[in-house]
């Protein structure tokens, strides 16, 4: 936590801040990474707000545009503090679904305790800044080289080191390459490790960015069943084949 008046009283100017300072980012990032998830409101807020402005200086000092920029923080607000689609048809358009563009997500925290898609405000606020620190830990990521102000954020946060380059694919186990999802955001989706329709919660240690095509594959199984299917399968097919399977041959 805080270690001296000063640092409480820097982490609440920057929660309230428009555009927190670079020396103030960074110090905050630094504080609230030594406290660990234990956090306050006020806190995750500054936690945020720093990330989300660290990130966006570094896109742009690594030559990102400012429209890709903004559109990875858009998706990541809307994966981490907001909801998907939450009501079963759109408000504007009668029997048509909810989507993204009817203004049909929000805070999760203002959700009921029991809806799947619910998270209190420091739990959901903790999820967004895990997805930044996987973010700058993709391939080609505009993290500065040596850069060490993330360290104190693994393991509780972020299961990997935030180093360019080491951040996978949860289901695949590749690298995402951050200059391809920055050109094409669709390319990357958020995903729940344990589906939130089974159960699952929305919380740091479940909720990973993964290529769009994993989501798909995953689908509604946990990713441990997924690997369990495919394992199940393959193995199927070396049997068939070793049998002299007529489809395995026109497989």
């Amino acid at each position: 936590m805080p270690t001296t008046n000063q640092d409480s009283e820097l982490v609440s100017r920057v929660a309230r801040a428009r555009t927190p300072a670079d020396t103030d980012i960074r110090r905050v990032l630094d504080v609230l990474g030594s406290k660990g998830p234990g956090m306050s409101v006020v806190e995750v807020q500054a936690l945020i707000k720093s990330l989300t402005a660290y990130f966006t200086r570094a896109c742009h000092s690594a030559g990102f545009s400012e429209q890709g920029t903004r559109a990875i923080t858009t998706k990541l607000r809307d994966a981490g503090r907001r909801s998907a689609p939450w009501k079963p048809t759109s408000s504007r358009v009668p029997g048509r679904p909810q989507d993204g563009s009817d203004g049909n997500r929000i805070l999760r925290w203002s959700l009921p305790t029991d809806h799947k898609f619910y998270a209190d405000e420091v739990t959901a606020t903790l999820v967004e800044a895990k997805y930044y620190l996987q973010c700058l830990s993709m391939e080609d990521s505009p993290l500065r080289d040596g850069e060490r102000i993330f360290d104190a954020y693994t393991p509780w946060l972020i299961e990997n080191r935030v180093v360019r380059g080491e951040y996978r694919d949860p289901v695949q186990l590749t690298v995402i390459s951050f200059r391809e999802f920055i050109n094409e955001p669709r390319l990357v989706q958020s995903g729940h490790l344990h589906p939130l329709d089974r159960g699952g919660r929305h919380t740091p240690e479940n909720t990973f960015l993964m290529l769009a095509r994993s989501n798909q594959l995953q689908g509604n199984l946990t990713v441990r069943e997924l690997l369990e299917l495919m394992e199940q399968i393959l193995r199927r097919h070396a049997e068939a084949s070793q049998h002299g399977s007529a489809l395995e041959r026109l497989i």
